[in-house]
């Protein structure tokens, strides 16, 4: 059995959720809460195993609930608000910075033609959500005015090897913030192309990649097919594409089948790259449900090239990187800040073109 606190402000809507999900014989409703600090006491008191939140709350809002609660007593929390927009993308990553697993639609109303579908739907997903491991965030204000992870133990000693030209991150579940941390600390000469396949809802990749390039001294685009990669410039594979590298080190748009049901997939990535640069390519497996990328990940590292998979302490779900672990493909497993420090450290700053020093006058 399922229990569920389901916070909602309104009462015609909290009544439409309570009785939604109390229909599912696998859902139990523990409580409800109508503001942002009646959601963290109840969660403290209750202990439910997931909490549905609205954003628009008296008193502390849904961002501030759900940041709050991350950090006393974690908990998979489903934001769930109006129609979802992909030009509100800011919701999206707001809520994912607070610790939010994911941000999903209020039902259609009741005698519509999207009523049953849209209940099935929400239903479907919370129970999915439920079975998720959280762990506790504890957040600290940075110069720019958001929340970030305090910093960790630094990296194991790194072996002297060839330069990393290429870094593949690939993420799912509690990625965004995650990504967004990692570039914006690598530096502005950064000498490697950043390749990223970040499994999220349609609509919404063009403005994860705006909302990425807010704090990231590396450019971060769309990725096109044909186009070259370049040091210091990072690539995001764009909806229902895979992202590959090809020959002469140009971008693979590919609309292949799905694999491990999902496309764009980090299998699809990592693959393309044990084929074609191993041994100055470097794999990062973060957060994520399922296994995807585990399997390639063990390839990169079998070829040549230093795999990274992110610590079960601060994944939000160890699905991703903990198979990458059981498969002992990761040649480093370490913390976000750990990864960063190592991706500084493997990869040389890009070479500033210098002019050449005009002649000496002859005597």
């Amino acid at each position: 059995m399922i229990r569920l606190l389901v916070v909602e402000d309104s009462k015609t809507v909290q009544k439409l959720l309570v009785a939604a999900f109390a229909a599912d014989p696998q859902i139990q409703v523990v409580g409800t809460a109508e503001s942002g600090e009646a959601a963290v006491s109840a969660a403290v008191s209750l202990r439910p195993d997931i909490i549905t939140m609205d954003i628009n709350l008296p008193g502390i809002d849904g961002f501030q609930a759900t940041r709050s609660i991350m950090c006393n007593c974690p908990t998979p929390i489903v934001i769930v608000t109006g129609k979802l927009d992909p030009k509100d993308s800011a919701t999206l990553f707001r809520v994912m910075e607070a610790g939010a697993l994911m941000v999903l639609a209020k039902p259609d109303p009741v005698g519509s033609a999207g009523h049953d579908a849209s209940v099935a739907r929400l239903v479907h997903h919370v129970k999915l959500m439920s079975e998720i491991k959280v762990v506790r965030r504890v957040f600290t204000e940075t110069p720019l005015g958001g929340f970030r992870p305090q910093p960790l133990e630094p990296p194991p000693p790194l072996a002297l090897r060839q330069p990393i030209r290429v870094v593949a991150l690939g993420a799912s579940t509690g990625g965004p913030p995650l990504l967004q941390q990692i570039l914006a600390a690598l530096p502005a000469d950064f000498g490697a192309a950043v390749l990223v396949v970040q499994h999220m809802a349609e609509g919404f990749t063009e403005n994860f990649v705006a909302w990425l390039n807010q704090n990231s001294r590396l450019k971060v685009m769309l990725a096109e097919n044909g186009m070259p990669i370049t040091p210091g410039q990072v690539l995001v594979a764009p909806d229902g594409y895979h992202l590959e590298l090809g020959p002469g080190e140009r971008v693979i748009l590919s609309q292949a089948p799905p694999a491990n049901g999902l496309r764009p997939s980090v299998s699809a990535l990592f693959r393309s790259l044990a084929a074609r640069c191993a041994p100055q390519c470097a794999g990062v497996l973060l957060t994520g449900m399922g296994s995807d990328g585990a399997r390639e990940l063990k390839l990169l590292r079998d070829r040549g090239a230093v795999t990274i998979a992110q610590d079960r302490e601060s994944s939000v779900v160890f699905g991703m990187p903990g198979e990458a672990i059981r498969l002992d493909a990761a040649t480093y497993i370490l913390p976000p800040e750990g990864i960063i420090e190592l991706l500084i450290r493997l990869v040389p700053a890009q070479q500033s073109a210098v002019p050449p020093a005009p002649p000496l006058p002859e005597p």
